[in-house]
């Protein structure tokens, strides 16, 4: 006999508490009573008598016996007593059913997945129909698919609806869950049972200790070769070339000869030709140039059993050249600095061919000062002080430039101390305003962000042209920032990678702080990540594609590919192999329904024998409490 809902520690404590105050309820029955009497002459010894009496025996024990054994009866109703053994009641099975990638791979007999699913029904039928079973799907998490239960259709059905992940299994995160829903469900000596391949990840799970484990191995072919990473960049000599970078892996145990085919939109690469060893992995590298966007495509040949990494593709946008219009009297001067840079696109045109929005991406204002302000993004140089953006406060002469910036990425790169301005004019600065270069009397180069109707600007109060300052190393650098500044997307580098579903991390520039960091998916929802020791690191559990956005960088992830285990699960030695014997027990006796009516009747027997007798008593006190006063008036 054992109770389901109380321990018997809280049933004899209930027990004890409720039997003591209904105890002690009778003993304060017997109590003294007000009595209104002629005189105390006689009384005092009869009343001494009575109370000796009453010290000897209790008013109507049998009353306190049908209602404690009521009480006793009523407990082990509520505590849902059976009768048996806990085995009898039922146990509480967890099925961990992997789910991760290596299921997808493909047979005469369907999918791994498909065989696992076999063993799981053969598996159920050999359980007691009173045992109750978690479905859990085990890949790079744990997700419980049903609730503790006895239903098997409720199981089954989750079972059929199962599909294969593209992440690596991570076993400890598993039999930890398990191990938690096991202890939260109290046990009661039920299965952890794992069915799978037994391949997990880089995770050590053999710490992992769980009690009464089984295992049902369905091994994996594991004669896969796939694609592993893809990798892209933009060249460092013409924003229009494309550096690719490819890693073939071959998972099996015997050697394997694949063709490899690349295409962009609708060009394709000539095909190469690997032979992988076992266990062998490759690179391979492509360059190729193109102004438009597309998919840069990757496809091995021929396929084989795990389908998901033999293709994989990655969206690349179109040219990222800025273009700039330039507004100057003496283009001759500008051309050698800006069209050092490859990725500018550089028009030329008079001040008199001047308009507000023109066909570009930022305009350069040299030495002029137009009535109608600009559209677009715009860098002004030795402005007229009279029509300049920002206030002209004072003009220097022969000053030098005392302090660049460094607390804003303006001012990044640019060093140089004593730097002499034959003439120059000092900007006022408001809030927001940035400045990027001071003399003693105030900034000489300043940068405002925009705002709602007002584009970007940036100001240079001297000419850096003239004399020595073209020369200088950090009038191009200062021209560079100023640029990326007003127009960071052009600017941008980009850096596309397909890799693996699950865990990623990115290895960080120096300049890319966390605050500045921006990880969202295809939808533009934000994605977690944390970063530590300038290592971006993100988690997904499904196939997605995530940007990560900073200052100057722009990273495409395309995590697509599946997340193929290498790293063969030793369980441990305690643990169960194959299906269980069949069991057939007796089913535990339910009791607490025929106690909860044995309770109800002694309840009614005892108001039966005694409630009623206890009611008419309390009703003639009542009645004789009203009557006192009448009887003292009709005394006086």
């Amino acid at each position: 006999m054992f109770f389901l809902n109380l321990t018997a520690g809280e049933f004899f404590g209930l027990l004890a508490a409720l039997g003591g105050i209904i105890t002690a309820l009778y003993l304060l029955d017997r109590t003294k009573r007000k009595k209104v009497v002629s005189t105390l002459r006689f009384w005092t010894p009869a009343l001494r008598a009575e109370e000796q009496q009453h010290r000897k025996r209790m008013r109507d024990p049998w009353s306190l016996l049908l209602q404690l054994l009521s009480l006793v009866l009523l407990l082990l109703a509520i505590a849902q007593t059976e009768w048996g053994s806990r085995e009898r009641h039922g146990r509480n099975d967890i099925i961990l059913l992997d789910t991760s990638s290596w299921t997808a791979e493909q047979s005469g007999q369907g999918s791994l997945l498909d065989r696992e699913k076999i063993a799981v029904r053969r598996y159920l039928a050999r359980l007691p129909a009173r045992d109750r079973v978690m479905l859990v799907r085990a890949d790079a998490l744990a997700t419980p698919l049903t609730p503790f239960t006895p239903d098997r259709t409720v199981v089954l059905n989750a079972l059929s609806a199962a599909a294969p992940a593209y992440s690596a299994l991570n076993m400890r995160q598993a039999l930890a869950f398990a191990r938690e829903a096991k202890d939260w469900s109290g046990g009661y000596n039920g299965e952890v049972v794992y069915v799978g391949p037994e391949l997990v990840g880089q995770e050590d799970a053999n710490r992992q200790a769980v009690t009464n484990l089984r295992v049902l191995p369905i091994p994996a072919d594991r004669e896969n070769c796939g694609i592993k990473r893809l990798g892209v960049r933009r060249g460092d000599e013409d924003p229009d070339s494309w550096e690719a970078a490819i890693t073939l892996k071959n998972y099996g145990f015997s050697r394997k000869t694949v063709r490899l085919q690349m295409q962009f939109a609708q060009t394709p690469f000539a095909s190469r030709t690997f032979v992988l060893g076992a266990q062998q992995e490759i690179g391979a590298e492509y360059k190729f140039t193109t102004r438009t966007a597309g998919q840069l495509t990757a496809r091995l040949e021929p396929g084989d059993a795990l389908a998901a990494d033999d293709t994989v593709s990655l969206e690349l946008p179109g040219s990222a050249r800025l273009r700039v219009a330039v507004f100057s009297n003496r283009p001759d001067v500008l051309r050698p600095l800006l069209e050092a840079n490859h990725r500018l696109f550089v028009k030329y045109f008079a001040p008199s061919a001047y308009a507000p929005r023109p066909q570009a991406d930022v305009m350069i204002l040299d030495e002029i000062s137009p009535a109608s302000k600009p559209e677009i993004a715009s860098l002004w140089t030795m402005p007229d002080p009279e029509a300049s953006p920002l206030p002209v406060t004072a003009m220097v002469s022969n000053a030098v430039v005392k302090s660049w910036h460094p607390e804003t990425a303006l001012a990044s790169g640019l060093h140089e101390k004593e730097m002499r301005l034959a003439s120059s004019e000092v900007f006022q600065t408001f809030e927001g305003d940035l400045p990027v270069a001071s003399v003693d009397k105030g900034p000489v180069v300043v940068a405002r962000p925009g705002s709602a109707g007002r584009p970007r600007l940036a100001e240079i109060g001297f000419d850096p042209f003239n004399g020595d300052l073209r020369f200088e190393v950090t009038t191009p650098l200062l021209f560079a920032n100023l640029l990326q500044w007003l127009a960071p997307e052009s600017f941008r580098e980009l850096d596309g990678l397909a890799d693996h579903v699950g865990a990623a991390t990115i290895a960080l520039n120096p300049q890319e702080a966390a605050a500045h960091l921006r990880v969202t998916d295809q939808q533009g929802f934000a994605v977690p990540f944390t970063v530590r020791a300038q290592t971006l690191q993100l988690f997904t559990p499904r196939p997605s594609v995530v940007r990560v956005v900073s200052n100057n960088r722009e990273r495409v992830l395309s995590l697509t590919l599946p997340d193929v285990a290498e790293i063969e699960w030793h369980p441990p030695q305690t643990a169960k192999s194959g299906l269980p014997p069949v069991t057939r027990t007796a089913a535990a006796l339910d009791l607490w329904k025929w106690f909860a009516v044995l309770g109800a009747i002694c309840l009614f027997v005892e108001w039966v024998l005694f409630g009623r007798e206890r009611f008419r008593a309390l009703r003639r006190r009542t009645i004789a409490r009203q009557a006192e006063p009448n009887r003292e008036l009709v005394l006086k």
